[in-house]
């Protein structure tokens, strides 16, 4: 009887010590201050070209996130854009969710281990927050593998 106490002693002693697991990532995101990923292609030349755009949002400040992506087509003729794909209110992953961390950091590594070069053309990637605490603007920019694994996932939903 006493061995069965203290094992019941010990059982509630180590869970009351454990806290939930809960991996908090992108907590500045909330109803007022979204995140804008946004990328543009080459297609058209210095005129700039095709755009992928990620809204990263909450409703409420202990909701989800949530994303809206939206793709625009270039016609590089009339320089006109036209939409070709709106996709609301996705519910974001904790896998998404890394995948916009990784990409926010690949970016800021692309940008700052290149030399500025004059620009003729090129893609774009244009991350901000609507507060203005975070702009990360890179043109001519490289391919970000993890914003492509990101819109992918997106794409898939």
């Amino acid at each position: 009887m006493k061995k069965l106490l203290c094992l019941i002693g010990t059982i509630v002693v180590i869970s009351s010590c454990q806290t939930e697991s809960k991996h908090d990532v992108l907590l500045h995101i909330n109803h007022s201050n979204k995140l804008e990923l946004l990328y543009v292609d080459s297609k058209c030349g210095e005129w700039g070209g095709n755009e992928q755009e990620l809204i990263i949002y909450r409703d409420e400040f202990e909701s989800p996130l949530l994303a809206d992506y939206s793709e625009k087509t270039k016609m590089c003729s009339t320089n006109e854009l036209k939409d070709s794909i709106s996709i609301k209110r996705i519910k974001i992953t904790e896998e998404e969710s890394n995948l916009i961390i990784e990409s926010i950091n690949e970016l800021c590594k692309s940008k700052m281990s290149r030399e500025k070069v004059p620009p003729h053309g090129g893609i774009l990637y244009h991350f901000m927050l609507s507060d203005s605490s975070m702009i990360i603007r890179d043109f001519p920019s490289v391919e970000l593998k993890n914003f492509a694994a990101l819109v992918l996932k997106i794409k898939q939903k």
